[in-house]
């Protein structure tokens, strides 16, 4: 007992010495477990193990990752596809289940991917909170504020996406749950029961009863649900590493520009801007180190975006060509339900969150690259006027490295930015057109 009180003392020692060494305790507001939102979501998938060293909780969880992984990742998404046959018939009905069956089968892929690739991930998420790349503020320049902000950035979207998983399914299953519950209370006949299931997969059992519709919709909603964290889950992950490696690039870019008045606090020198500094020979060398560092910082988030993209390219390129085909078959159901009414309704909002999951991958992977192309400005307003030969090369050399693009693309194919994005958009539009006039 008295080892572990000791043992814990002196972590929280270590920690408290390491976020202060600043003078002006900025270091001590750096956001921590920046990813706390994401690997609360894939824990709920089955995806991630709770910290803890509780070996029942463990053996427990143990168990619901197999259960979820052989029940829904495997058995329901076979239902699903079985379920194709069934519905060949009728145009509405298997244009719906394709539309799931896809995004349901790009959800057990990505659980697969992250059984295989997901200590890259983790790997790439432990470089890009590493407390050795923390730096003091200067005036305007607070990185810990930078650092809280962007973490509240990837919070915010992330919980978004899955209300918007949620509000996607549970606009499926309110309607009819209200119905059959009122029909049990009425005690009217069965045959007044909803013809079909919220979602079309092949069911083990008959559901003509009140009682035995109900128990199907939960039967079906468990894996429904499951699969919509584990697609939040790995998606919201995704968006959120690189909206960390933006966050790192908004960093370096203001620690760029206050590399010389940063030195100056930590040295007590009394100088303003445009004083020379050849003299101090103290103040150039702390500039050298300071500047070494912040290379080290850029060459992390260089590796860290190579890594992520070489890992994750053909997820990318399998998603955005799922949600190509999903976005067109999303527009003809919407063109053809009558305005306003459930299905037109259910449709809608369905095509609204696919539609955000791809706003998502283009507008974190446009923001990065941006973030990328403005550090060479930073590195020229740093003042380096003065330094000796030696710093100057080594500004020279980084800004030729930083006008290298860094970006992440859909299997190569396509670079995930905005306009990519609006391409994707006018492309759908023009398929669903094409497919509307030759249907009619």
């Amino acid at each position: 007992m008295t080892y572990f009180i000791n043992h814990s003392l002196f972590c929280a020692l270590t920690q408290i010495t390491m976020f202060t060494k600043s003078s002006n305790g900025n270091n001590a507001k750096y956001a921590q477990d920046f990813f706390s939102v994401n690997r609360w979501i894939l824990r709920c998938a089955g995806l991630w193990r709770p910290s803890t060293i509780n070996k029942y909780i463990q053996i427990c969880y143990t168990f619901y990752a197999i259960l979820v992984f052989a029940f829904v990742n495997l058995w329901f998404t076979f239902t699903e596809f079985v379920s194709l046959f069934y519905t060949f018939k009728n145009e509405y009905e298997l244009i719906k289940n394709v539309n799931f069956f896809l995004t349901h089968f790009m959800g057990a892929i990505k659980v697969v991917f992250w059984y295989f690739y997901g200590n890259y991930l983790i790997r790439i998420m432990a470089a890009l909170e590493d407390p050795q790349f923390y730096y003091e503020g200067y005036e305007k320049y607070q990185p810990s504020e930078i650092s809280q902000r962007y973490k509240k950035i990837g919070q915010k979207y992330s919980l978004m996406f899955l209300l918007l998983a949620h509000a996607t399914l549970t606009s499926s299953y309110i309607p009819p749950t209200i119905t059959t519950v009122r029909l049990l209370k009425s005690s009217r006949n069965s045959t007044m029961l909803p013809v079909n299931l919220p979602y079309y997969s092949w069911m083990p059992f008959s559901y003509n009863t009140g009682l035995k519709y109900l128990l199907a919709m939960a039967y079906q909603a468990g894996p429904m649900f499951n699969y919509a964290y584990s697609i939040v889950g790995m998606d919201s992950l995704f968006i959120n590493i690189i909206n960390c490696i933006t966050g790192n690039v908004v960093i370096i870019q203001g620690a760029f520009s206050t590399v010389r008045e940063r030195c100056m606090v930590q040295h007590d020198t009394v100088a303003s801007r445009n004083q020379p500094i050849q003299e101090n020979i103290v103040l150039i060398n702390s500039m050298k180190m300071e500047l070494l560092k912040i290379v080290k910082h850029l060459q992390t988030l260089f590796k860290a975006s190579e890594q992520l993209e070489n890992v994750h390219r053909f997820v990318t390129l399998c998603q955005v060509t799922a949600t190509l085909f999903i976005l067109c078959t999303c527009l003809y159901l919407v063109s053809i339900a009558p305005p306003l009414s459930k299905q037109f309704l259910i449709e809608f909002v369905y095509m609204m969150a696919m539609s955000y999951q791809l706003y998502l991958y283009c507008w974190f992977g446009n923001e990065v690259t941006l973030k990328f192309q403005e550090l060479p400005q930073h590195i020229w307003e740093s003042n380096w006027l003065a330094t000796d030969t030696q710093y100057k090369k080594s500004l020279m050399f980084t800004m030729l490295r930083t006008r290298k693009p860094v970006f992440f693309t859909a299997g190569r194919f396509s670079r995930l930015t905005l306009p990519t994005f609006m391409s994707i958009l006018k492309t759908s539009y023009s398929i669903f057109a094409l497919i509307k006039n030759t249907s009619n």
